[in-house]
């Protein structure tokens, strides 16, 4: 048996440890070599593949070091293969896998990632190609994928959020004037992280206000809530997805729309300075827009709970492909009062380019929000991993510690 693994889209703080999960099942199960394909399925493409050296993995330690690596270590990339399954790409790219004697090919991923599994797994169908099984781990950030209670990766984004905002509320408090802080959170579609921010208010008000992707409110509302909240607090503190647009989409920056080259999706940003900046023409105060940009999604602030929660995925998701092609592992909360997760598997088909969006009973107002998120996402951002520094800085496990050099 061998098998080759890649990473594709946005990279998580913890797309590394299903990476490790991964290679310690195939190290567990027997599998003779084991591939890293670089840069996603263009590392098959462009035959731009390592190999896993089993005696470095074991030896450098990588199977825990990746647990404390954000990004992704393989590399990344957003390519979107031909709806076609006659196209000639899919030739080029199972000759290729059949030329390394390939039986199982791990894509860790998100929904656009699954829909590369899916259509490769029907490819396989048309052309009655056996002996090599092709199968997902799940990942993002943004926690939308479906039919999971949650998405590896949205954990630690969540963790590095609350404690930002944290550290931001510690600074805005210090002057005596009306001010407000309008801190832009990742979610495309779906305000998850954005929602999440609402942890931070279990111990202390934190969040004044927040805006979600799934809300529309008009900048008339959002004025008028400003107003009404700088009754109770001098210094506000607003959330808001990146993706939030008013009812006149006068926060959106139309112009110049710039989208992604694989999967077509728009790349936004600014609404935090734009609503910062009508709020300072409208009320005359002293405001300020903060963008967390991508490092929500690579900092090594890492829940454990999240980083071990991918490893397993990773583990399983290799297990299940040595029988089976087509499969995601996905995780389950258990119905009890202590937070437990088991796991179970679906089709491609079931994740591949849909969204979960935050449910719309939990949206009624920022009380029932934060009643939700809490119980909700709380237990996913707990625990931490002892970070390793060097000279005063971090340092991180490089791909170069575990793979062959010649080959």
């Amino acid at each position: 048996m061998n098998c080759i693994i890649a990473q594709s889209g946005g990279p998580t703080s913890v797309i590394n440890s299903s990476l490790s999960g991964v290679i310690t099942c195939a190290i567990d199960q027997g599998f003779e070599r084991i591939f890293g394909s670089l840069n996603g399925i263009e590392g098959i493409l462009n035959d731009n593949i390592v190999e896993i050296d089993k005696d470095k993995f074991i030896s450098s330690n990588a199977q825990i070091r990746l647990m404390n690596r954000p990004s992704s270590i393989l590399g990344s990339c957003r390519y979107k293969l031909p709806d076609s399954i006659e196209d000639k790409i899919y030739d080029k790219i199972f000759r290729k896998l059949k030329e390394l004697e390939i039986t199982s090919f791990i894509y860790i991923g998100g929904n656009d990632s699954m829909d590369t599994v899916m259509k490769l797994n029907r490819y396989m169908k048309a052309h009655d190609i056996t002996g090599i099984n092709v199968c997902g781990v799940p990942k993002t950030i943004d926690n939308d994928l479906c039919v999971m209670d949650h998405s590896p990766g949205f954990g630690s984004a969540s963790k590095f959020v609350n404690n930002t905002i944290i550290n931001i509320r510690n600074d805005i408090d210090i002057y005596d004037l009306n001010s407000v802080t309008i801190v832009e959170i990742m979610g495309r579609n779906a305000g998850w992280i954005c929602a999440s921010s609402l942890l931070a208010n279990k111990n202390s008000k934190v969040v004044d206000l927040i805006y979600l992707s799934e809300i529309e409110k008009s900048k008339e509302d959002i004025l008028k809530e400003v107003k009404e909240a700088f009754k109770y607090n001098k210094n506000l503190l607003i959330a808001v997805s990146e993706g939030f647009q008013d009812k006149d989409k006068f926060f959106i920056n139309n112009n110049d729309q710039v989208y992604d080259k694989g999967f077509n999706h728009p790349i936004i940003a600014g609404v935090a300075q734009n609503m910062s900046d009508y709020i300072h023409r409208k009320l005359n105060v002293k405001t300020r827009a903060i963008e967390l940009s991508i490092i929500q999604r690579t900092s090594n602030i890492i829940s454990k709970t999240d980083s071990n929660e991918a490893f397993n995925l990773g583990y399983q998701a290799l297990r299940l492909s040595i029988d089976n092609t087509d499969i995601i592992p996905i995780l389950k909360r258990k119905d009890s009062t202590k937070y437990e997760v088991e796991y179970s598997y679906v089709n491609s088909s079931d994740v591949a380019n849909k969204e979960k969006l935050i449910p719309k009973s939990w949206l009624q107002d920022m009380n029932t929000l934060q009643e939700n998120m809490i119980e909700y996402a709380l237990p996913i951002i707990q625990g931490e991993f002892d970070d390793i520094y060097e000279n005063g800085m971090l340092s991180f496990i490089n791909l170069c510690d575990f793979i062959k050099v010649n080959n």
